[in-house]
């Protein structure tokens, strides 16, 4: 869910962030430094990127229509033309300037806090959950070579007890980039998923649920809000988000159990669990590494268990002038699988890894908000939700 998705005339202020035990102090120049990024992402996307697709229809396929006599066939035709034109040059430079700001703006908040923030992690006593860290689980490359959506040392910077991956992966992180969409909490793509449960299977009711690729916990602690006497696993590759998850669902009264594994080959004992969900996860994995996932899942799940994946809409049916510009974080935005992911099959993955043809769906769903113990889907935003049953 993006801004580009959104009707708003204006986004929120960072005021109205969710905060917990490891937020940090915010001072009147930092409100104003973060309101003016989250208004410069919306108007970026509000008004540059309209001007940009309004340049490709006016200007750029008038041309390739009477040198190709025909419309682009793919992404990298369109490219071919827009790359050098200069709205798109705009955009695309405002875009990226954004996303860098906004790291340098939050990073200099954390190491101001730091002290403090790591006293509260330290002093806390954390008695929900559990947290299971493995300093021989071998980091895939993809996580450890690039830093992924262009975050500072990425999501394993790890001096063996720290947690500032995860302080700069949460703090005025998800609910600026998205201008709030998912809420106050950021955990949109998590209600969503239940939503999508409670519409469509109505009667499922898991009692074991593993969340794959939770980094801080954003989609996880929904599950065991809505379903609190199911028992709720969550697993990331990485140390520090995960101590951070862990000291978060605390202070945020959720109990989840945490572990550091790899969701290739997790160590779970097969047939363990009712659901298996992930949110903006696979986009982030080269292909045959999510082909070992589909199989792990397959092997995790009980008889009758369901697979849910969140993640944003695949290319198929997509023109390709809509692709060219989605496909922007895969260059620029240090996300080098999304577009594989994107053009990928999903129902051969499901059915290779051991799936039905029949036991598949996949459908764009709405967002939703948790509001006095009551799931409200909203009309702003949408997500692609892909699921199967064992």
């Amino acid at each position: 869910m993006h801004p580009e998705r959104s009707n708003r005339k204006k986004p929120p202020s960072i005021r109205h962030e969710g905060r917990h035990g490891l937020s940090p102090k915010l001072l009147h120049d930092d409100v104003c430094r973060l309101d003016f990024q989250m208004s410069s992402n919306f108007f970026v996307s509000q008004k540059i990127l309209p001007a940009a697709k309004a340049s490709w229809k006016y200007k750029h396929e008038p041309r390739f229509l009477r040198a190709h006599k025909r419309l682009p066939k793919n992404r990298k035709e369109v490219g071919n033309y827009m790359k050098k034109d200069s709205l798109w040059k705009l955009w695309s430079s405002l875009k990226r300037n954004n996303q860098e700001m906004n790291y340098y703006n939050r990073g200099e908040i954390i190491h101001r806090n730091e002290i403090k923030i790591n006293e509260k992690y330290n002093n806390q006593i954390k008695k929900l959950g559990n947290i299971y860290l493995d300093s021989e689980l071998n980091i895939p490359s993809y996580i450890t070579k690039i830093d992924i959506h262009c975050m500072p040392n990425g999501y394993n910077s790890d001096n063996g007890n720290g947690i500032f991956a995860g302080s700069n992966y949460d703090i005025a992180s998800l609910y600026l980039a998205t201008g709030g969409e998912l809420g106050k909490y950021s955990d949109g793509a998590g209600w969503s998923n239940i939503a999508f449960i409670k519409k469509y299977f109505p009667n499922f009711e898991p009692k074991n649920i593993l969340d794959l690729g939770c980094t801080i916990g954003h989609s996880t602690l929904p599950l065991k809000k809505y379903w609190p006497k199911a028992e709720i696993h969550a697993i990331d590759a990485c140390a520090p988000v995960l101590r951070y998850a862990f000291s978060r669902s605390n202070f945020l009264n959720t109990a989840i159990n945490f572990h550091q594994k790899n969701a290739e080959f997790t160590g779970f004992k097969s047939n363990t669990f009712d659901l298996i969900t992930s949110s903006m996860f696979l986009h982030e994995i080269p292909q045959k590494n999510i082909k070992k996932i589909g199989s792990e899942i397959f092997r995790l799940l009980k008889p009758e268990g369901m697979m849910l994946h969140n993640e944003q809409p695949q290319y198929h049916g997509v023109n390709p002038v809509e692709q060219f510009f989605r496909e922007w974080d895969t260059w620029y935005n240090n996300e080098p699988m999304r577009c594989a992911f994107r053009d990928m099959n999903l129902i051969k993955w499901a059915e290779n890894s051991g799936f039905k043809k029949n036991s598949i769906f996949q459908k764009i769903a709405p967002g939703a908000k948790f509001i006095n113990g009551n799931i409200k889907t909203l009309n702003n935003g949408s997500w692609f939700i892909f699921t199967a049953i064992k």
